[in-house]
């Protein structure tokens, strides 16, 4: 009983001198519900920390069959190392090339295909901008021509109607 909880232990105590106190009677139901929660709780909690070390475990066998070692210290030494002699071996105007010139040609790069998408959407808007022009003058042509019309009937009814008064 050394290794329950303190408060674990206390509770036992109590169940025990209860069972002495009744030492005669059987355990009513609400005792043996109470003790079965109880144990129900214990079970549990075995359950849930069986669940967690071996979770823990396999994390550390799957580290250890996929990079053949097990403690994750010993990876972060291991790329710190390998960062260190790859910087040994290299010029360090290699490394500036790599760290400035790559994201500034990318850049670049990147700028010159947005000019590109500009000007081409530029001339897909002038192209539909004249074309709604045409649109525009070639309606605005058609009423005129509605109008001269409309104007040359009413002209010629009202010179009919004066000639049928006269």
């Amino acid at each position: 009983m050394a290794h329950l909880h303190p408060f674990q232990n206390a509770a036992m105590r109590g169940i025990r001198q209860e069972r002495k106190e009744k030492s005669g009677r059987e355990l009513s139901r609400a005792d043996l519900v109470f003790l079965l929660s109880i144990m129900e709780g214990e079970m549990q909690a075995r359950d849930e920390v069986i669940a967690v070390l071996k979770a823990e475990k396999m994390d550390l066998v799957l580290l250890e069959a996929q990079y053949g070692i097990c403690n994750p210290g010993m990876v972060l030494r291991a790329l710190q190392r390998d960062s260190f002699r790859v910087q040994c071996f290299e010029a360090p105007d290699t490394q500036n090339r790599h760290i400035y010139e790559e994201p500034m040609a990318k850049l670049e790069q990147l700028m010159e295909t947005g000019q590109q998408s500009y000007s081409r959407m530029l001339e897909q808007l002038e192209h539909t901008h004249n074309g709604a022009l045409c649109r525009l003058e070639e309606q605005e042509r058609q009423h005129r021509a509605f109008i001269q019309r409309s104007d040359n009937l009413t002209a010629l009814l009202e010179h009919d109607r004066e000639r049928s008064v006269t």
